[in-house]
């Protein structure tokens, strides 16, 4: 078994010997082919690592996408958040950017409001949240406002507050059941 072994060693360096280039073109050839073959080696012995990092940012990719959506409709103004003349900011707006420049976190304080009808309502919107936003802006910074055409999934509050009061009123009075004397529980 180790003379076949010492044999086949043998039939390969002189394989290897034979085939050692003469000229510098064959030479660099030869030198090229070692390069590939060394790369490849390293290559291979270092899988799966190199591929690591670009798989979890292809992972990660759609769930940044999400948090950025969210965060986006989170701070959104839509239109129950300015008031009838639809320009200048109404109590849950104003609240609303209050919150956003105070207690978001600070790379999620962009304040996305809703298109108006009109560009130039649209432009009013946007100046009225720019100058309420700046009483709280930090550094002097004026908060970065941004039109979108998002639309918001909520209600306003005073529906919202008319149907569960309404829910209330109707509900039942609540009462224990009759004592039936016994003394018994009917467990």
């Amino acid at each position: 078994m180790i003379v076949r072994r010492v044999l086949m060693g043998l039939v390969v360096m002189a394989v290897f010997a034979q085939a050692v280039p003469a000229d510098a073109q064959q030479c660099s050839a030869w030198h090229a082919f070692w390069q590939s073959v060394a790369r490849d080696w390293r290559r291979n012995n270092c899988w799966p690592e190199a591929f690591l990092a670009p798989d979890r940012l292809a992972v990660r990719a759609p769930f940044v996408v999400m948090v950025k959506n969210g965060w986006r409709r989170q701070n959104l103004l839509a239109d129950h958040h300015f008031d009838e003349e639809k320009t200048t900011l109404n109590q849950a707006g104003q609240l609303k950017v209050r919150w956003i420049m105070t207690q978001a976190p600070r790379q999620h304080r962009t304040i996305y409001v809703r298109r108006a009808d009109s560009p130039e309502d649209t432009a009013a919107r946007i100046a009225a949240v720019q100058e309420y936003g700046a009483r709280f802006a930090e550094d002097g910074q004026l908060p970065e406002v941004l039109e979108t055409n998002l639309d918001t999934t909520g209600w306003p509050a005073a529906d919202v507050d008319m149907i569960h009061r309404k829910s209330i009123d109707t509900a039942p009075d609540p009462r224990l059941p009759k004592d039936t004397g016994t003394g018994e529980s009917s467990d």
